[in-house]
């Protein structure tokens, strides 16, 4: 049977994903692309905003428009969190939690097995573990991440904070962390076969180890991952500024394996607002992290997420935001307008932002990113900066494409040759979307 995926959120989505592939292969089950005619679609669901609640459920019509007899597996955050609500969306036959992911071959066999009975068309099967329990946290070995040049490796998942607009802690549960052993096993697996590039994961990414026995730190980790024999680099996905220890910093500025970008989440650069969230650091905290990693990595490539319009947000507040966002050099920054989510704590707070207030901040801050990210690319013009070049052509120019370590996007010409290679690129040309370069001579 054809087994087709669509994948929503973070990376560590895209790993579970993977995961969920690798297992229905073993199981004699076919991948094929999210566009093709499959017998089953997997929908890897999201739900950090509305809007992602209403992507998924736009997911489920698109994979049934393109064959509308097949069965439709629902999982992820959505699924887990939502789990009643999603039963009735119309066409689905599985909803499967975040803790369930690696049985999905086994809930997949039981649907089947029922769809052959004559209550085939009652509500869908729902296998999904109280995530709020302690449960057995398994990744496995992956070797292909289909579409992908790139591997994923989940080192941790869950979350202990409390941030009060988020509703991943009730979808993922508590931290846990894997093991160093089976993850050093999942990093090798991705290198044999033939991945240049390893991101790693997680929840929480940089709360990796604080669970273990002895507790271990991420910059530890990571060390130990760039140690490893091979022509690779590892890249980091998001990172809560407080888990940015000084060996990490020092790691990056001294391996050339590690790649120069940090995804540091601010949310605001207003105290009272980042103590009504319940962040875990103040604005002089956060600034003092970014301070000491672009003084040790100058070049540093920095994103940042940020929410606007958080209940009792005024013009001082957003005022504050914005002068540390031109303060600070981002180079790619991710803005949001805010929406009650379910089950928050900040689902009750009064004092909400007008939405015409709301979009006109977005508005300044995604204007001012970028501006930002337009000067840190023309930053680059003359340098030569690595790439990992991907296994595909740009589908426009017919160019080679990759990004940097810094991940911005890059196009070149040249051979096949080059393809899932890390290439010294010279900059030359400079776009909106993206900067141009040619092979050293």
């Amino acid at each position: 049977m054809k087994v087709a995926f669509a994948t929503l959120g973070c990376r560590t989505n895209q790993n579970d994903t993977a995961e969920m592939q690798t297992v229905l292969e073993q199981e004699g089950f076919s991948i094929v692309g999210s566009q093709e005619h499959a017998d089953i679609y997997v929908i890897n669901t999201c739900t950090v905003t509305a809007k992602s609640d209403s992507s998924s459920r736009l997911a489920v019509k698109k994979s049934l428009a393109i064959n509308d007899g097949a069965m439709v597996v629902f999982t992820g955050c959505y699924a887990q969190n939502s789990a009643e609500e999603a039963a009735q969306i119309p066409g689905l036959d599985v909803v499967l939690g975040n803790a369930n992911k690696l049985e999905i071959a086994d809930a997949i066999k039981t649907r089947l097995n029922r769809l052959q009975q004559e209550d085939s068309f009652g509500l869908p099967l729902v296998h999904m573990s109280d995530i709020t329990q302690k449960w057995d946290f398994k990744t496995i070995p992956v070797s292909g991440f289909h579409g992908k040049t790139k591997a994923f490796i989940k080192v941790q998942t869950g979350c202990d904070e409390t941030c009060s607009f988020c509703t991943v802690v009730r979808a993922r549960g508590r931290s846990i962390s894997d093991s160093r052993e089976n993850i050093l096993n999942n990093v090798r697996h991705s290198l044999a076969a033939g991945f240049r590039e390893i991101t790693l994961t997680g929840i929480n990414l940089g709360t990796y180890g604080m669970d273990t026995q002895p507790p271990e730190t991420f910059s530890s980790l990571v060390e130990a991952i760039l140690d490893l024999e091979g022509e690779f680099r590892v890249r980091l996905s998001s990172i809560n500024p407080m888990e940015i220890d000084d060996r990490l910093i020092e790691l990056m500025a001294e391996r050339d394996n590690l790649c120069s970008h940090f995804h540091i989440p601010l949310q605001s650069g207003d105290d009272t607002l980042l103590s009504r969230m319940r962040r875990n650091y103040n604005a002089r905290q956060y600034r003092d992290v970014v301070k000491r990693a672009v003084d040790r990595n100058p070049g540093l490539g920095l994103g940042a997420d940020i929410i606007v319009g958080f209940p009792g947000e005024t013009e001082a507040m957003f005022e504050n935001t914005r002068r540390m966002v031109e303060d600070l050099p981002f180079t790619t920054l991710h803005v949001f307008s805010y929406s009650p989510r379910k089950g928050t704590g900040a689902a009750g707070f009064t004092n909400d932002v007008p939405k015409a207030v709301k979009k006109e901040r977005n508005k300044i801050l995604t204007e001012l990113g970028n501006q930002k990210a337009r000067q840190f690319r023309e930053s680059l013009r003359h340098q030569t900066v690595p790439v990992l070049v991907e296994n595909s052509r740009d589908p426009h120019t017919g160019r080679l494409r990759g990004h940097s370590d810094t991940y911005i996007p890059v196009s070149f010409e040249g051979g096949d040759e080059w393809m899932n290679r890390i290439v010294p690129v010279r900059i030359s040309e400079i776009s909106e979307q993206q900067v141009s370069g040619c092979l050293p001579s």
